[in-house]
């Protein structure tokens, strides 16, 4: 079976092949050196299962995909289709789901990779296979950089696609470091029952007022071991984390629900819309109702 996206007519200015799955195309930049910025629009089809195989490797930023939309790779469990994925060549892919999909891909030639693989020694993203559910406000801020440099082209358009192909490329490359070595045991971590809570309390606290004092007397450690280890697992400060935290639940809220944006603002901690709008489009490149009128369409 396949997966064919339709995208509205009045909209398709081509369209996007990715092995066996098509979507319409909305503008694309490509650099001469191996780098494409294609936004896209499509539609899911509702068939209980569309087979994909990738012949391209990219990044996919998608804001807006249907609320059922899920994925398995390589006959692994399904999983939430997510807004931040890498994919790499001859994937097999299973979807589910019914609904319109709008974002951006940034796709990469192998000699594109290669260049940069030496350029700078010990770099390689050739070796991901697959990275799903990316947490990443830097992602998510080039992202919507592509997707708004793919519609309305601007000066040096070229050179821009391959700048921003290389900020992409090293973010996927960092990240997928840090995943790695995650998978590692860490000498003076948290034990699994306290970064579960941890996480859970924030979670549920989002609005609130979170102290460094309170979140380590949440799981019996000092301020400062709390300091060091979130960085440890997650890369950034506490502190950054929770604006991380904070702003995907905004970006989930916008996409899902029509609550006003000053009363997403206050469940995301900001003393004003204003503010918020100020840290959103930092974060993401989108004011908070541009970011709304393109996930709800």
């Amino acid at each position: 079976m396949e997966q064919h996206l339709q995208s509205k007519p009045q909209r398709r200015l081509g369209s996007v092949q990715l092995g066996r799955e098509q979507m319409g195309s909305l503008g694309r930049v490509a650099s001469p050196r191996g780098v494409q910025l294609i936004a896209v629009d499509g539609m899911i089809n509702d068939r209980p299962e569309n087979l994909i195989i990738t012949t391209l490797r990219f990044f996919s930023y998608l804001p807006r995909t249907p609320a059922d939309a899920v994925m398995s790779v390589d006959r692994r469990p399904f999983r939430p289709f997510r807004p931040l994925n890498f994919f790499s060549p001859r994937l097999s892919m299973a979807t589910r789901g019914n609904g319109p999909n709008t974002g951006a891909l940034c796709i990469f030639s192998p000699d594109f990779l290669s260049r940069l693989s030496e350029a700078e020694s010990g770099f390689r993203i050739d070796g991901i296979d697959f990275l799903t559910d990316i947490q990443s406000q830097r992602l998510t801020y080039l992202g919507g950089l592509m997707f708004r440099e793919a519609i309305a082209p601007g000066f040096a358009s070229t050179l821009f696609a391959e700048s921003i192909g290389i900020e992409i490329a090293v973010e996927i490359a960092r990240y997928d470091g840090a995943l790695r070595s995650d998978e590692g045991p860490r000498h003076g971590g948290l034990a699994p029952w306290q970064m579960h809570r941890l996480e859970s309390y924030i979670g549920d606290n989002l609005s609130g007022d979170l102290t460094l004092s309170g979140l380590a007397t949440q799981i019996g450690v000092s301020v400062r071991h709390l300091s060091r280890v979130v960085k440890q697992a997650k890369g950034v400060s506490v502190h950054r984390w929770i604006a991380d935290r904070r702003l995907a639940e905004a970006r989930r809220l916008l996409s899902e629900t029509d609550l006003p944006i000053h009363e997403i603002a206050q469940r995301a901690a900001f003393r004003s819309a204003s503010a918020f709008t100020t840290a959103f489009r930092a974060a993401s490149g989108f004011a908070p109702g541009e970011f709304r009128r393109l996930t709800l369409g």
